[in-house]
């Protein structure tokens, strides 16, 4: 007679609550995006729709993220900023970030598009430069403190246009000698900056909404289930199989 007394190994269920576990941890982790995103995309459409604040206005506000701001000034071209790794329609390039001076004298980066990296990494593009005197329209973002970079930036000799994996403002500034707003402003995507074709600007993921996250949680969980179960069902058919050996 079969036994439905369970038996498996300390390694297997080790190994189990192993998967288990990682398999939570991402679920959750998808949870966690699926809720930025949404949060980000109401804060934006309440903010989007209000009149522009200046700089000055919108460096005193506690969260400045997705202000509309307006500022009018001159771009520092000398000094352009290649933000890496940015992926548009599966092509890599970089996000443009060029430091802009107000005319009252305030600093601000100004995040203008996207441009392609081309088929050798060794060859940074050239970026147009945008003379005289412009007006800047677009919205305040600010970077996550928790942006995952394989490895840090290296600012000790700085050469331009520079090359950086994430945006640091006060690293930045130190190195541009300015007091840098606390946000870059990225460009609506309808202005006309450049003189000639504008660079793309899409400021968000129109694949990974917060419904994708929501979805991509639900197999995870899926999986920890399927891994529980599986180690379950293991168990009691290993314990089966061997009561049956002895009673035969």
């Amino acid at each position: 007679m079969a036994s439905g007394r369970f038996h498996h190994s300390l390694p297997a269920l080790l190994a189990t609550l192993a998967v288990v576990a990682l398999c939570l941890r991402l679920g959750f982790w998808q949870l966690e995006r699926a809720n930025t995103k949404a949060s980000w995309q109401q804060q934006q459409a309440e903010r989007s729709g209000r009149d522009p604040l200046s700089l000055s206005e919108a460096v005193a506000l506690s969260e400045p993220a997705n202000y509309p701001v307006r500022v009018q000034g001159q771009f520092d071209n000398d000094r352009v900023i290649l933000l890496d790794n940015r992926v548009l329609d599966r092509v890599a390039g970089y996000h443009v970030l060029t430091p802009l001076q107000t005319d009252d004298g305030k600093w601000v980066l100004v995040n203008r598009g996207w441009t392609g990296r081309g088929a050798d990494r060794n060859v940074l593009p050239d970026i147009a430069p945008i003379t005289g005197n412009v007006t800047v329209e677009g919205f305040a973002y600010q970077y996550s403190d928790r942006t995952f970079t394989l490895a840090d930036d290296d600012l000790s000799m700085p050469s331009w246009p520079l090359r950086l994996q994430k945006i640091e403002i006060d690293a930045l500034a130190a190195v541009l000698g300015v007091e840098l707003a606390p946000f870059e402003i990225r460009v609506h995507p309808d202005a006309v900056l450049e003189s000639g074709e504008q660079m793309p600007r899409i400021w968000h993921d129109p694949v990974m909404g917060p419904e994708k996250h929501r979805g991509y949680a639900v197999q995870w969980f899926a999986m920890a289930s399927a891994a529980l179960l599986f180690f379950l069902i293991t168990g009691f058919r290993r314990r089966s199989g061997k009561q049956q050996d002895i009673d035969a």
